[in-house]
């Protein structure tokens, strides 16, 4: 076998080697890097979950209270939408947000929409949770 021989059969093995290496190291950067995301935005809305127990509470009223759902691509999401107003110091706000933190990371059960609206029927006095250094932040559940 000559020189030509030999570098050709190492360049194949180091090539197929690295082909192997390439196989398995990407998919596991890849979910790796997806798992550090939700680790990350986890941390965050369990901090601000951490945080409203300072809140302080008013009550609200229900304006609208509905399932939506959207499209993406092949997929469909199922959320459920409650609109209500309160009012701080006199100020009338309005929001939308039913869980502190979820606006860092929301996971949605099947089912779980529905029964989302059925506790917050248009019209119901609801208990509204709102950050007093800043009124218009507010939750329906913390």
């Amino acid at each position: 076998m000559g020189n030509l021989e030999w570098i050709l059969t190492g360049f194949g093995l180091l090539t197929g080697i690295a082909g192997a290496i390439c196989t398995a190291v990407i998919p596991i950067a890849i979910l790796g890097g997806i798992g550090y995301f939700l680790y990350k935005r986890n941390q965050q809305s369990m901090a601000y979950r951490q945080s409203t127990q300072t809140w302080l509470s008013t009550t609200g009223t229900v304006l609208m209270s509905t399932v939506q759902s959207k499209r993406t691509g092949r997929s469909r999401s199922i959320y459920p939408v409650v609109v209500y107003t309160y009012v701080v110091n006199g100020q009338s706000y309005q929001s939308q947000r039913i869980k502190a933190g979820e606006q860092f990371l929301s996971v949605r059960v099947a089912g779980q929409a529905q029964e989302t609206v059925n506790r917050y029927p248009i019209g119901a006095t609801v208990t509204v949770y709102y950050n007093p250094s800043n009124p218009s932040e507010s939750a329906l559940e913390r």
